[in-house]
């Protein structure tokens, strides 16, 4: 057991250095290493109130989810003459995931204010169904990483501009098991958001709302 022990740890010290943009660390499970290959986009930029049509002389508004898209993939433990140290490697089951939140930086506008630092002070928590064969790489898209009701209700009150520094460093947690094992662990990556309301242009289509601006919400 102590021998596999530091082959997993050494598969795991090799692995854990490579991967793409937002890439995170693997995981050493019984049978197989599975990591966060791939995290798009590393640095989300999340628009606070988004402007879609105007209706005379009054801009209509709407607040979107943000979202990214993983890869996660799964290699089979391997032992220092490179072959497999099991000959039945086990598929892993995520079932949920979290985001840890915490301020990037000290002059954080919605960290003043108490109803907004709140929505950051606890993880946000999802359930999932993700199943990653081994010796495979599976590509997820559109996993959930902020509400728009967060932007409707306080984000858009106190993250107006890219100037009130609402920006966010976001821990991805996955919780993983090892379907023909019963192993249970954890594979992180990592990610960037800033909370803004950005400029989109001519977005709501006429002129008394010409700019994705505070002048569509008077």
């Amino acid at each position: 057991m102590k021998k596999l022990a530091l082959l997993g740890m050494l598969s795991f010290a090799v692995f854990s250095c490579g991967g793409g943009s937002g890439s995170g660390i693997y995981g050493s499970y019984d049978t197989v290493l599975v990591g966060i290959t791939s995290l798009v986009p590393a640095k989300v930029n999340s628009d606070t109130v988004v402007f879609v049509g105007d209706a005379g002389q009054r801009c209509q508004l709407t607040f979107q989810d943000d979202a990214i898209n993983i890869k996660i993939k799964s290699e089979t433990i391997k032992n220092v003459a490179g072959q497999p140290v099991t000959p039945n490697p086990s598929p892993v089951y995520f079932d949920s995931y979290r985001v840890i939140w915490s301020s990037a930086v000290s002059n954080n506008a919605c960290e003043g204010a108490p109803e907004c630092r709140q929505i950051f002070a606890t993880p946000f928590a999802q359930l999932t169904s993700i199943t990653v064969p081994p010796d495979s790489e599976v590509e997820v898209q559109g996993l959930v990483v902020t509400l728009a009701s967060w932007k409707s209700s306080v984000l858009s009150q106190y993250c107006v501009s890219s100037l009130d520094n609402c920006i966010y460093n976001a821990i991805l947690e996955l919780h993983g098991r090892e379907v023909l094992t019963g192993k249970e662990k954890i594979v992180r990556g990592s990610f960037n958001i800033q909370f803004a309301n950005y400029d989109q242009g001519n977005a709501c289509g006429a002129s008394a709302c010409a700019q994705d601006s505070t002048v569509c919400i008077r």
